[in-house]
């Protein structure tokens, strides 16, 4: 089974869209301690989308793990130890980090750590037919409207219309 690194944004417009349960057939969950705590702090603010977070933590379904390297990435890169911790955490595993952050993908690509996002995932959950193409189109849609940035939702669009498998 494929593995995932979450970070805080990435995991919350999975939920937006009601995308977890979807990607966990496909995927397991790994997140830092720091990440669990930004989420449990939204879900005590009152935000829904942090309180169905919880839910899988709850249920098992998402790991903690502790990377050995957060503080040397944060101190190099000049970053929050949060943003730090799963970006060491994918880096030491191996794993796809799953973010919507752009500062945090760059520094993966310098740090040549795999790195994903939500749209891209959709494409994946496109690829392995979880979605037919209308209810993908409605689920970009939806991501856009939750804030997401519209021009990576139009060239997942372009791609599923013109049926490529690559991104």
């Amino acid at each position: 089974m494929n593995k995932l690194v979450l970070n805080t944004s990435s995991s919350l417009f999975f939920t937006k869209i009601g995308l977890v349960s979807h990607l966990l057939k496909h995927f397991s969950f790994v997140t830092s301690p720091e990440i669990f705590s930004e989420i449990k702090e939204g879900e005590e603010i009152g935000f829904k989308d942090a309180r169905i977070m919880m839910h899988y933590f709850e249920a098992g379904k998402i790991s903690l793990l502790t990377s050995k390297k957060a503080g040397k990435i944060s101190k190099e890169f000049k970053i929050k130890i949060t943003d730090a911790s799963v970006i060491a955490l994918a880096q030491e595993l191996g794993f796809f980090l799953a973010t919507e952050d752009r500062q945090i993908e760059k520094i993966c690509l310098i740090m040549q750590t795999k790195v994903t996002n939500t749209a891209v995932l959709l494409h994946y959950l496109w690829q392995k037919k979880e979605f037919p193409d209308a209810q993908i189109f409605l689920l970009l849609d939806l991501l856009v409207r939750n804030g997401y940035n519209k021009e990576i939702c139009l060239k997942i669009r372009e791609k599923i219309i013109k049926g490529e498998e690559n991104v």
